[in-house]
This record gives C-alpha cells, structure tokens and sequence, in this order.
C-alpha cells in the first residue's frame, strides 16, 4: 500500500468515501417510511450548516496547506488552525441562533429552522473535525488517512440511517449524525495530543488570517452561489420540491471529489516556486489521466440518468434526473485547475475577484432562468457561471505568471471531450 497510495490518491480516495457515503443515505431514506417533507427537513438541516460555515472554513483550510509546508519544522500547524476554526464555529453557530427569524421570514419561507439546538452542536463540533483528514495529508500519512475515512463514514452511516430503516422520526437520523461528528471531534484531539501537536503560535495564526482572508471571501463569493441557488428554492418552492433540486444538484461525486482532492494536495507543491515546471507537468498529466476516465463516465451517466433515477429513488424524484444532468456539465470547469496555481503561490486576491465575478453573473441568471425554465434553469446558471470562473482565472495566470493554459492541462483533449460532453447532454434532454 505504501509504494501504490500516493498523498494525492490517499486524500482522493478519502473524498470519494465522504460523498459515497452522503449519495447512500440519499438512497436509503428514499426507500424507507420517511416522507418527502421529512427528507426534506434533514437536507435542510445539514443545508444550512454548511451555509454558515462552508466559505471560512474551506478558505481557511486552503490557506493552511502552503504556509504549514514553508512552516514544517514548527509541525502541522493543526492546533493553531483549530484554535481558530473553533472560535469561527462557534461564532456561526451563535450567528444562526440570533438570525433565526430572518433565516425562517425571507430564507426558508416562513419555515421554522429544523431542530435548532441540534444543529447548533452539530456546528461547534462537526466544523473543526475536518481538521483531522488535513492532519493526515500534510503528514503524509495515506494509510491512516484511508482507514480513518472508511471507519469514520461507515459510522456516520450506521448512525443516520438505522433510525430511518427501523420506522422512526428523522430526529433520531439527526441525533446520529451530530454523534458521528463528535466522535470525530474526540479523535482530532486524540491525535493531537498523541502526536505532541498542541504548542499555540500567534504568528502563525495571523499569517493564516492575513493568507485566507481573501480565500474565505473568493470561498463565500464563488460557493455562495450554491446556497443562493437553494434560498431561491426553498423561497419560491414546498419543501418537496426543494428536496428534488437538492437530490438532483450534485455534481459528478467523482469529478468534485477528485479534482479538488488533487488541486488541495498539490498546494504544498505549489508553495515551492523552485519546482514550478515540474509541478507543472505534475498537475498536467494528473489531470490527463483523470479526463479519460471522468469524461466517458459523464457521458454515460448522461444517457442513463433519467430512466435510472426514479429506481434509484423513487418516482417522485423524476425530475432530479435534469438538474443531475446540467450539474454534470460542471465537469468541463471542474478539470481546469488555474486557482491551484495562483493558490499555491500565494496570489489569493485574483481569486477573490473571479469569484465575485462568478457570484453575480451565478445571481442574476438564477433569478432570470428560474422564472423561464424552473428549478432546471438556476443549474443552467451555475454551470455558466463555474465556467466563467475559470476561464477568468485561466486568463489571470498567463497574464501574471506566464504561464500558459496547455502547460498545465492537454488542451487538445479537454476541447474534444468538452464538445462531446455537450453534444450528448443535449440529444440526452431531448430524448427523455
């Protein structure tokens, strides 16, 4: 295992496990006794949790892998990182519970939060547990980080679904959920404390804030969109149809889980202007071999999508099987990785721009397309929208570093795959 499992592979594999084990869930729930509204209830649950955490943390953490490398002889950096998502998860939490009645009025239309004490404690403690699989990646530590991920989630799923295949309430699927994030929550401290991580550096901490404050907001501007995409939703639609878009706004889990995988294990790469080229060519071939294997895979989920939905779930969720299909097309974003680089080399302000470039056109379509083809049209935003992004980024990078676009993705084979991509989706929404 140790000569075949790569970091890159190891944090791949390890993301791959974590959205297996949401998609099964999805499954589950749809073949039990739960209805439609409860379904409903703990999408929007886990929905609003990471709406009041998803931009500081995911930009903290990006920040944390380029500085941690420069910083190796002070290890991880794993305590200072949690000192500082802690008192962000906690402030979030405290944030959702004076909001309340704005989140209910305007945001969920006029539906009460779904059990707000627990999803308070699922706040505090859940947020600082992805802490641990960090610690495993900048440690190098593939093996631990593969089997943490497997007995992890396979806990989280034992724990949510039991409930639910037994007849009761999705309370009970709810308190599972809150249990297994604060199992993980122990272990982050167990291995802190076992591996002597615990030593508190303010300088550390302010070169994090100083390094992810324009992560967190390029994070908050560009993965907003997608919970502005649920708010429009929810405001204008029952909570049954706000799980069908739910159910169906999910990416290929493989093309989001593996690229991001790749482009956040190759940050410390990036922080070593030295090996630019050769990380380069790293990042090029990886990305290659992930293209021939994520496009023919898109495609042929493409053509299965709307007959295979209503067995997988049921009836009712028919409709996902379009949403599926637009957010599909994010593949051809996904594989261009021009934020890995500026990431890496510290140029976070540019992404900050691209991402509130992204929002508002993300924005202004939604609300445009939602009133000319449905819950369908706020997908098709996103996915013009995501693309936008890139290409911006793309065009940022070869203006400031010049480096070009084929020096890091074989562009001969990403247009072709891009054209067929598109010419199937279509004859696919045509044909069903």
């Amino acid at each position: 295992m140790k000569k075949r499992i790569s970091t890159i592979s190891a944090f791949q594999f390890y993301q791959l496990v974590r959205y297996s084990t949401l998609i099964l869930i999805g499954i589950v729930f749809t073949k039990t006794t739960l209805t439609q509204t409860e379904i409903g209830e703990y999408e929007t649950f886990v929905f609003l949790a990471g709406a009041v955490s998803f931009f500081w943390l995911n930009g903290l953490l990006k920040a944390l892998l380029p500085i941690s490398t420069e910083n190796e002889k002070n290890g991880s950096n794993i305590f200072n990182a949690f000192i500082t998502i802690q008192l962000f998860a906690i402030l979030a939490a405290v944030f959702l519970f004076l909001l309340q009645p704005f989140f209910s009025k305007f945001l969920l239309n006029e539906k009460p939060i779904p059990e707000i004490q627990l999803l308070l404690v699922f706040i505090v403690f859940s947020v600082p547990a992805n802490l641990v699989e960090y610690f495993y990646l900048l440690k190098k530590q593939n093996q631990n980080l593969i089997i943490y991920s497997l007995l992890s989630f396979f806990i989280q799923f034992v724990l949510v679904v039991l409930p639910s295949i037994f007849g009761y309430q999705i309370i009970l699927s709810l308190k599972g959920l809150v249990i297994s994030s604060i199992l993980r929550y122990i272990w982050l401290w167990f291995i802190l404390i076992k591996n002597s991580e615990t030593s508190f550096s303010m300088k550390f901490v302010r070169e994090h804030l100083k390094l992810g404050g324009p992560l967190v907001a390029a994070t908050f501007l560009s993965g907003s969109a997608q919970f502005v995409d649920g708010f429009i939703v929810s405001s204008k639609f029952d909570e049954s149809t706000f799980a069908i878009f739910r159910y169906g706004a999910r990416e290929l889990p493989l093309a989001v889980l593996l690229t991001n995988a790749l482009s956040n294990a190759m940050l410390p790469e990036f922080a070593d202007k030295e090996n630019l080229k050769k990380n380069l060519s790293q990042i090029k071939q990886n990305i290659t071999r992930l293209m021939h294997f994520l496009f023919p895979l898109t495609a042929f989920l493409l053509v299965i999508s709307h007959p295979v939905f209503p067995i997988v779930f049921n009836p009712e969720f028919e409709e996902s099987a379009t949403i599926f299909n637009v957010y599909l097309l994010l593949i051809i974003s996904r594989v261009l990785l021009p934020q890995t680089i500026l990431n890496g080399m510290k140029q976070t302000k540019e992404i900050m721009q691209a991402s509130l470039f992204e929002l508002i056109i993300n924005v202004s379509l939604s609300l445009l397309f939602v009133e000319l083809f449905g819950i369908a049209g706020i997908a098709f935003a996103t996915f013009i929208a995501y693309l936008f992004e890139k290409i911006y980024l793309a065009f940022v990078v070869r203006q400031r570093l010049n480096i070009k676009l084929s020096d890091y993705l074989s562009t001969r084979f990403y247009f072709i795959y891009s054209a067929g991509i598109l010419i199937i989706f279509t004859f696919a929404e045509l044909i069903f």
